[in-house]
Order: structure tokens, then C-alpha cells, then sequence
């Protein structure tokens, strides 16, 4: 090697775009650029097994807006319990819709829940799909009048 020769130094490594997949209700999945599609709203309620309780639930809805009033909302809902694991639920709903007026957004998401709610086997959780839409719309922007 040459004494007057010095090594040009490396490219830092492109970032690595993240991606997600979206589970919808009635039809296939989409992968989504996370970049592309922010999160605008997002509502939870649930109780985790970290106190040591033999269970836990979790609902949570979330809502990405996209270019051209495209929107995407969706809901998740994960029942675990240790002593009946048959009784264990995970549910997945969600829609891909255009949105031209805010009332748009919140009917599709008020049906979203639905979807969900209809979904849920365990009786006593139904009230948390409530609270955590709830949650979600409490996140949405602020109307202006």
C-alpha cells in the first residue's frame, strides 16, 4: 500500500424503511411503509400479566392517515388466561377507506368497533372495545369552530 494513499471512507448504511402489516376485515392483509402512513390517533385499554395476575387483555385501535385522504383503521384484541388457555382470544379487525369529511372517519371507526365488539366471545371484556375507542377518538385533532 502506498504511504500517500488514503482510504475513502464508507457510506453510512441506508435506513432501513419499516414496514408493517394490517390485518382488515373481510379481505387480505396490506403492507404499509410506516413513514408513509403516521399514526394519528391511537386508543388502548387492557391489564397485563407483569402484576403476576394469571391473565391478560389487551384492545387497542390505531388510525395512519396516507396521502389522498386515505386512512387506515384498525383494532387488535389479545385475551390470554393461564388456567384455561381454550378460552384465549386474538382478533384482528380493521378497513382501508377514503375519508372526505371528519364524520366519515368516525363512522368508519364507531364500525370498526362493531366489527370488533361482534367479535369478542368474552362477555365481560366487550365494555374495553368501548373504552379503548373511546380512547381513540379522544386522540383524534380537535375541531375548530
Amino acid at each position: 500500500m502506498h504511504d500517500n494513499v488514503t482510504p475513502l471512507p464508507t457510506p453510512p448504511a441506508k435506513p432501513v424503511e419499516k414496514t408493517r402489516t394490517i390485518t382488515l376485515t373481510g379481505r387480505a392483509p396490506i403492507q404499509i411503509k410506516e413513514s408513509d402512513w403516521p399514526l394519528v390517533a391511537e386508543g388502548w385499554s387492557g391489564w397485563d400479566d407483569s402484576s403476576g395476575a394469571p391473565f391478560s387483555f389487551n384492545v387497542r385501535f390505531k388510525v395512519r392517515e396516507g396521502k389522498h385522504g386515505q386512512t387506515i383503521i384498525y383494532g387488535t384484541f389479545d385475551y390470554w388466561e393461564e388456567d384455561s388457555p381454550s378460552t384465549s382470544q386474538t382478533i384482528r379487525v380493521g378497513r382501508h377507506v377514503t375519508v372526505a369529511y371528519e364524520h366519515d372517519l368516525w363512522k368508519h371507526l364507531r364500525e370498526v368497533g362493531e366489527e370488533m365488539r361482534e367479535r369478542v366471545l368474552n362477555g365481560k371484556l366487550k365494555p374495553h372495545v368501548t373504552l379503548s375507542l373511546d380512547a381513540c377518538f379522544a386522540k383524534l385533532k380537535p375541531q375548530t369552530y
